[in-house]
């Protein structure tokens, strides 16, 4: 459940950048120019040494796609807004997102229409309320 809460908050963020362009996986996309979120976790640590509470933290990874490598950059620029905003969790103290890594534009030439990708990475770290 605490997967889906942070996916979908990040999905309604990046929604104010990207109106009805971010999906949770490629079947579901559409149009020339989205985003796919994909979100693990990535690591717990004990929040509270006197209890069981335990801080998360999830590794978010998105494909900013596009027809051309031009489009893929304007969606990636979006994407990168995400950096230092600080997601609504029901249920939970969540601080701001980090920016980690990411890859240049890619042409994937594999399917019927080839497309340009690249990659951005975050960590959103999470305490029980």
């Amino acid at each position: 459940m605490t997967l889906r809460l942070h996916r979908d908050a990040i999905i309604a963020s990046l929604g104010t950048d990207l109106p009805g362009s971010v999906f949770k996986s490629y079947t579901a996309s559409s149009g020339t120019r989205y985003a796919v979120v994909w979100i693990a976790k990535s690591r717990m640590d004990r929040s509270r040494y006197s209890s069981m509470q335990n801080r998360d933290v999830f590794t978010v990874t998105i494909h900013s796609v596009g027809a051309d490598e031009d489009s893929c950059l304007w969606v990636q620029e979006r994407v990168d807004r995400l950096t230092n905003r600080v997601l609504s969790v029901s249920g939970r103290r969540v601080w701001p997102v980090e920016y980690v890594t990411g890859r240049p534009p890619d042409l994937d030439d594999d399917g019927p229409t080839p497309l340009w990708f690249s990659v951005s990475q975050f960590d959103i770290t999470s305490d029980p309320l």
